[in-house]
C-alpha cells in the first residue's frame, strides 16, 4: 500500500521486532551521511531510544520541533516514546526519511504499518524467542498489514524449525536473513551493500 503522504516525497519505514531500534539508526545514517537526505527516527510507543541520547561516542543536543521534544546526534533526529496523536504531526513535517520504531503494533499503532512506503518486520527464531515470534506473525499472516520479514538465523536449527513450521505460510518463500549491523553509527562497506539490497 502507498503511503497517503507520498506526494510530499517523504519516504517512510515501519520496522518491528528484535533489533529494531539498531536497525532504524542504521537506516537513518545511511540516509543522512550517504544520501543526504533531511531525516528522523520516531519511537512509536516506550523503548531504549531515549538511551541514544546518552551515548559517548559523539555529540548529542536537545531541541523542541513541532511542539516535540527530540534530540540530534549525527545530523539525525531522534523522537524518543511518542504516541500515535504526536508521530502524526511529523509525518506533515518537512522530514525527506522518515523511520518508525514501532514498538507496539496494536490498536492505531498498526495503522503507521499501512501508511508506511516500506514495513519490516525483524525476528530472531532461537528457542527462547520463538512464542514472541509466533504471536508477532500472527498478526501479519492474517493479513492485517503488508510486511517484508527479515530473520536472525543463528544457528541452523532454527531455520530448520521454521521451515517445518511455516513451510505453508504466506511467509516461508518470503523471509531474508537478516545482516547484524555491529555499529547502526559507523557503518562498513557490507552494511550499506546490505541497506541498498533491501530497497532503502
Amino acid at each position: 500500500m502507498k503511503s497517503i503522504y507520498q506526494e510530499k516525497k517523504t519516504r517512510i519505514y515501519a520496522l518491528h521486532g528484535i533489533g529494531s531500534t539498531r536497525f532504524a539508526i542504521a537506516i537513518a545514517n545511511y540516509y543522512c551521511s550517504y544520501c543526504k537526505k533531511k531525516v528522523a527516527v520516531i519511537e512509536a510507543g516506550e523503548g531504549t531510544l531515549v538511551d541514544v541520547s546518552r551515548s559517548k561516542d559523539s555529540k548529542v543536543s536537545s531541541f523542541v520541533k513541532y511542539e516535540l521534544v527530540g534530540f540530534s546526534k549525527m545530523k539525525v533526529d531522534y523522537y524518543p516514546n511518542l504516541c500515535y496523536e504526536e508521530i502524526l504531526k511529523l509525518l506533515k513535517g518537512s522530514y525527506e526519511v522518515l523511520i518508525l520504531d514501532v514498538k507496539d503494533i496494536s490498536h492505531d499503532y498498526i495503522n503507521l504499518y499501512r501508511m508506511s512506503d516500506k514495513s519490516i518486520f525483524l525476528c530472531n527464531l532461537a528457542d527462547y524467542n520463538r512464542r514472541t515470534f509466533c504471536e508477532t506473525y500472527s498478526w501479519f499472516e492474517n493479513g492485517m498489514v503488508e510486511v517484508e520479514p527479515y530473520a536472525y538465523l543463528l544457528h541452523n536449527h532454527d531455520k530448520a524449525w521454521y521451515e517445518k513450521t511455516y513451510s505453508k505460510s504466506k511467509f516461508y518463500k518470503r523471509i531474508r536473513e537478516m545482516r547484524l549491523i555491529h555499529n547502526p553509527n559507523k557503518l562498513t562497506k557490507d552494511d550499506i551493500t546490505f541497506l541498498k539490497r533491501t530497497g532503502c
